[in-house]
């Protein structure tokens, strides 16, 4: 079934501060965000979470991940980047195509609730992202990689698009259990895509789908978050 959009990021400035477009904060804009309301995951311990760092800059590792960057740069065809500039859309829609199980047009509730995970895990994904700092490959090797895909200027340690669709293929997964290798099949798709693009490491992929898994088992304490995962069990499409 077709779906209706739900953008992840809810506002302008969340946007700016995106899962994948996350900029340096000036003081507005850190006003505006520390006082974004929280529904399931309270973001403040994420300052602190004790998460493995990207590889060093000159290290084995990095050379590695720059090096798979600009092996899929040699290889990639015109469908591989117009497929990565879709899911790079960061909308519901371009995350998941036919795979929801929810009506159309979305029920009200269902975009809600999307919405308020989203909004949560923004918060924490940017604490990860401005401790790290970590450049994007073309920012890292302007003289070699060269993305296919638009551009983000922020930072790239874990993959925002990463996180986000890992965090959703769980929620998805709390839903409807028994969809669970296809909505993380897309997860990992989407994922790759951001390599294939040019604009993630692969180290940075994989932190994300660490650092997804980890924020899900940080739902699942949440008992709001657990009456509404019921709630959208009763609005499955029968």
């Amino acid at each position: 079934m077709n779906l209706r959009k739900i953008h992840l990021l809810l506002l302008a400035s969340a946007l700016a501060l995106g899962a994948c477009g996350h900029k340096n904060l000036n003081t507005a804009a850190n006003k505006a965000h520390a006082a974004a309301p929280v529904y399931y995951v309270n973001p403040e311990p994420f300052k602190t979470l004790q998460f493995a760092p990207p590889p060093a800059p000159g290290s084995a590792e990095q050379q590695a991940d720059i090096s798979a960057i600009l092996a899929w740069q040699n290889k990639r065809t015109e469908a591989d980047c117009y497929k990565s500039s879709v899911t790079a859309q960061e909308t519901y829609d371009s995350f998941w195509g036919a795979r929801s199980p929810f009506a159309e047009p979305l029920p009200a509730e269902v975009k809600a609730f999307f919405e308020r995970v989203a909004s949560d895990l923004e918060e924490a994904v940017t604490e990860i992202k401005n401790r790290y700092r970590r450049p994007r490959p073309y920012m890292a090797y302007p003289d070699e990689a060269k993305p296919c895909i638009k551009k983000s200027k922020g930072f790239s340690y874990p993959s925002g698009h990463s996180t986000f669709s890992r965090v959703f293929a769980n929620v998805l997964t709390d839903i409807m259990p028994d969809r669970k290798a296809e909505f993380f099949a897309k997860a990992d798709e989407i994922a790759q895509d951001r390599v294939i693009g040019g604009v993630h490491f692969p180290t940075d992929i994989a932190a994300g789908k660490v650092f997804g898994d980890l924020y899900h088992s940080d739902l699942l304490k949440s008992e709001a978050y657990r009456k509404d995962i019921e709630k959208m069990k009763a609005l499955l499409v029968k």
